[in-house]
């Protein structure tokens, strides 16, 4: 679609982010939490996220102590201009997810995590989803949310004329088009769409913990990230997006 001409769309600010703080955070995937990291760091985040990308992983664990190896491999002044790090990983079915948090926080990480995948976060953006397992889509987990999304942005595009192209399962990258929608005010709630995913994010997860299901699909934390980069911000006890 083209950027000038976009319906409904979200005007984002151009330029660096100025702000002198800044996390680092070590993301499983290769592409998925980056590009969208990334696009959040150009337009709305009051702090400044550098993103180090992962390649994939068997074990949870196996993350959490890659990610330990490569933060003490830094230089002590290069770890100075952080004030938080962060690991941000998914469930994906492995046996020792909740165990991975838990060695994380131990290690002196901020966790972000979701059950089972990130793209959770991505179709809170768009349903009011009850925070029941989703079926897989033959043997992905992930591909099962991909095609929720891919149907909320057809019924987008039937709706508006435009021609948002449908979320890469194969790629799975976070387009500007794709971005742009999960920032736009929805024409029913009014609210931009990321604070709406924010607020279903944050109920879900304060539920699941009090039943002592914290981790347990379908989940996501992603709002907390949200919150500590600044990129959602509460005024007057109401949740807002934040605009430079």
């Amino acid at each position: 679609m083209d950027h000038k001409k976009r319906k409904n769309s979200y005007q984002r600010s151009a330029g660096r982010n100025s702000s002198t703080k800044q996390y680092i955070l070590f993301v499983e995937g290769k592409n998925t939490e980056k590009s969208y990291l990334d696009l959040l760091k150009k337009s709305n985040c009051k702090v400044n996220p550098i993103t180090r990308k992962g390649h994939g992983f068997g074990l949870c664990v196996d993350f959490v102590n890659e990610s330990e190896g490569r933060w003490r491999s830094l230089a002590a002044e290069e770890r100075a201009k952080y004030d938080k790090r962060w690991l941000v990983f998914d469930y994906d079915g492995r046996p020792d997810f909740a165990d991975g948090i838990k060695l994380a926080i131990k290690k002196g990480f901020n966790v972000v995590f979701s059950s089972m995948c990130i793209e959770y976060w991505f179709l809170l953006h768009f349903e009011n989803h009850n925070g029941n397992p989703i079926p897989m889509a033959g043997k992905s987990h992930s591909a099962a949310q991909i095609d929720m999304i891919n149907k909320h942005i057809r019924t987008y595009n039937k709706r508006t004329g435009n021609g948002i192209a449908e979320y890469d399962g194969g790629s799975k990258t976070v387009d500007e088009d794709f971005f742009d929608l999960m920032l736009a005010t929805d024409p029913i709630t009014k609210k931009s769409r990321i604070v709406t995913a924010f607020e279903r994010a944050k109920a879900m997860h304060e539920t699941k913990m009090a039943n002592g299901a914290e981790y347990s699909e379908s989940v996501t934390n992603m709002y907390e990230l949200m919150l500590a980069l600044g990129v959602i911000e509460k005024k007057k006890g109401q949740f807002e997006l934040y605009r430079k």
